[in-house]
């Protein structure tokens, strides 16, 4: 493509300053803004333009010969609310997904275009911070800021956000919401030290969901938006150089073209040649993007290696060690440690079995516990709940109930147990007299079972259950370790009452891009009444309607995904709704697992038609954990091609064809997280490496 400096400051100050709502990257705004700020910014520009020329122009054969350039990386997360508070495991989901696609070690990577490359370039989260102290390279900042523009605000702790880190030394990242619907932007080299790095929103950042009640936003939910705003970074411009025809963006091997590109307009073509649009460069989703080039390599190698504008970062060392420096209380058998965190300069480990009489326990003693609250049984009738944590319950009042739990335990002392609440009087806490309906002493296998009676004075109406799960830990002293489990389920206190005749209610589900994982079920009680799916033969993102004809009374919708991610909002924009004539009676589509809706048809009653719930996502379960030498998977319900094995850097240390059994006794003792690749989509757990 066509190379010519007049003509890229030109395009940087007059073209390419509006933005698509499709994907929104800031980059260029942001750089117009800093140019105001910085009347030598555009000569500074300049002079990096004429460097990298005449770089690229002395590489022998247009390949640069050399090592891996690694670029230590410092996350700082901003957030006002719990859901932007984004979790480690979607940080270091991010910066694998930079080694992937900057390595051309992504899943999706294919022979379309010849001249994809391996960059070269890799990335790790820093080790060691500004001070020489050890870090996990992630900084967090409560503010009750909820928008942050593309003015560098985050960037500065006097305006409320925090301030970079060395930037000759740290890639330093921003995840907070940017607002205006922008999902990133970045600065180019020859800018301010003091605002230098790259700003995502919580919501683009990373390919695995923060946590309960949070989802990347699809399309842009595989961690390309930081995968392009990086490129920027590092000197790249968009594919179509920010203007038309006669506009560039100074790569010879990139075809040219006239605008962005938004989805997968695969075979588009501008400029007499075929757009390259899965190029990270332009504004195509996520999952349609899988490369850079050859040119792209050379530009931002340019930039890091010796005379580069960047090469100081290029020549980082704040992550070489691979790990952090050891600590007593890091959590990792490192340094002259016989164990982990005690023994050669840490307190002695405890060794053999020792007990402490006045704890009642063996200090060897490991106590983990899986419960599983299994049926709820009503003594006077035929109503039962099964697999209770996936389903919203009625429970009658005056009515008498039976219970079982269902304990898989792994230890040799129990001295805990179960207890269940619920919230009667629906006053928001579990203190009520009455609200105690069960408790039980721990038990290594057998159920533990009871009873309760729902008082008549209950409320009518939705409220909450909550079952308490207490157990041991692995103490390191003569002194208790306690863990304990808490889960709040929905339930509804109910007195009935049906009248009418049937009713014919629609169900209207439009599906994601995997409506081979899609069920639905009609339930009254614990009865099947109507029910359909898995939908294998139905179109991607299609709509099916379907009519239903139901006695009047009241039940419960129960939407599935046997993957466990909903349908909404990761992998195309699904829904379902449920309709009485014009009465909506559900709707949904982001959930977990199965999402569950009561309702009524037929004029018969119940104090709340429409309490909705939704379960939780357990595709796949590992066992022992902690474990010194294989890691045992279980998958429920689906099958994985290949795993992978990430330590707490992002680093992947260990990768292969799925395998239900997996040999990890080479690996150093620490946290990692196992990756289990399913089809196109993933899923991680976190475990422990004795």
């Amino acid at each position: 493509m066509k190379n010519n400096l007049k003509l890229l400051v030109l395009s940087l100050l007059f073209t390419g300053l509006g933005f698509a709502q499709e994907r929104n990257c800031a980059s260029m705004d942001n750089l117009e803004y800093r140019m105001s700020q910085d009347p030598g910014l555009e000569q500074k520009m300049a002079q990096i333009e004429a460097y990298t020329e005449s770089k690229i122009q002395s590489m022998q054969n247009n390949k640069i010969v050399g090592s891996i350039i690694t670029i230590p990386v410092v996350v700082h997360v901003i957030y006002s609310n719990s859901n932007e508070n984004i979790s480690d495991a979607q940080i270091l989901s991010q910066i694998q997904v930079l080694n992937d696609d900057f390595r051309r070690m992504n899943t999706d990577a294919n022979n379309t275009w010849s001249q994809a490359a391996d960059t070269q370039i890799q990335f790790c989260m820093a080790t060691v911070d500004p001070n020489g102290n050890p870090t996990n390279g992630i900084t967090r900042k409560s503010s009750t800021k909820t928008s942050w523009g593309t003015s560098d605000a985050m960037k500065k702790s006097s305006q409320g956000g925090v301030n970079p880190w060395n930037t000759s030394q740290y890639l330093n990242m921003w995840v907070c919401n940017i607002g205006g619907g922008i999902l990133g932007y970045a600065q180019f080299p020859g800018g301010s030290s003091s605002t230098d790095g790259v700003v995502i929103g919580p919501n683009y950042f990373g390919s695995k969901n923060g946590g309960s009640g949070f989802y990347l936003a699809a399309p842009f939910n595989l961690g390309r938006t930081t995968t392009h705003e990086v490129g920027h970074f590092l000197n790249l411009r968009h594919i179509w150089g920010d203007g038309g025809c006669s506009v560039d963006d100074y790569v010879t091997d990139t075809p040219t073209s006239d605008a962005p590109n938004y989805g997968c307009a695969t075979g588009h073509v501008s400029c007499g040649t075929t757009d390259m649009v899965q190029n990270y460069m332009d504004y195509s989703d996520d999952s349609c993007m899988n490369l850079y080039t050859q040119g792209q390599k050379n530009r931002m190698r340019a930039i890091l290696l010796a005379g580069g504008s960047r090469a100081s970062l290029g020549a980082s060392t704040k992550c070489d060690s691979g790990t952090p420096t050891p600590t007593c209380s890091d959590g990792i058998q490192n340094g002259n440690e016989t164990g982990i965190d005690c023994g050669g300069s840490c307190a002695p480990c405890q060794t053999g079995p020792q007990y402490c009489a006045s704890k009642g326990q063996s200090v060897s003693d490991e106590y983990i516990s899986r419960v599983q609250l299994g049926t709820i049984n009503k003594s006077s009738g035929a109503q039962t709940y099964s697999n209770f944590t996936s389903t919203s319950t009625d429970l009658s009042k005056g009515s008498n109930y039976s219970l079982a739990v269902t304990p898989t335990w792994s230890g040799s002392a129990y001295n805990e147990g179960y207890a269940m609440w619920i919230d009667y009087n629906q006053d928001g806490d579990f203190t009520g007299a009455g609200e105690l309906v069960w408790s039980k002493s721990a038990s290594k296998t057998t159920p533990a079972t009871g009873s309760f009676t729902v008082p008549t004075a209950a409320l009518t109406g939705s409220t909450r259950m909550r079952v308490s799960m207490k157990y041991n830990g692995i103490p390191t002293s003569c002194e208790t370790f306690s863990y304990g489990e808490v889960e709040d389920y929905t339930v509804n206190i109910v007195s009935g009452g049906s009248s009418g005749g049937s009713t014919t209610v629609n169900l209207a589900i439009t599906f994601d891009n995997y409506p081979e994982e899609t069920s639905w079920a009609i339930l009254q009680g614990s009865t099947t009444v109507a029910s359909g799916g898995t939908y294998g033969s139905q179109p991607d993102r299609s709509t099916l309607n379907l009519n239903i004809d139901l006695p009047a009374g009241c039940y419960s919708l129960v939407v599935r995904d046997v993957y466990g991610d909903g349908i909404c909002c990761r992998y195309g924009n699904g829904s379902y709704t449920l309709k009485d004539g014009s009465t909506t009676l559900a709707t949904g589509g982001s959930f977990g697992s199965s999402q569950t809706t009561n309702f009524c048809v037929g004029g018969a009653s119940r104090s709340l038609e429409n309490v909705t719930t939704t379960s939780g996502d357990d595709l796949f379960k590992i066992y022992p954990n902690p474990t010194k030498q294989s890691l045992n998977v279980a998958l429920d319900g689906l099958e994985a091609q290949s795993y992978q094995i990430i330590n707490m850097l992002g680093q992947t240390v260990l990768k292969g064809a799925f395998a239900e059994s997996i040999n990890v006794s080479e690996l150093n003792s620490g946290i990692y997280l196992i990756q289990l690749n399913i089809g196109e989509k993933t899923k991680v757990k976190r475990f422990i490496k004795e």
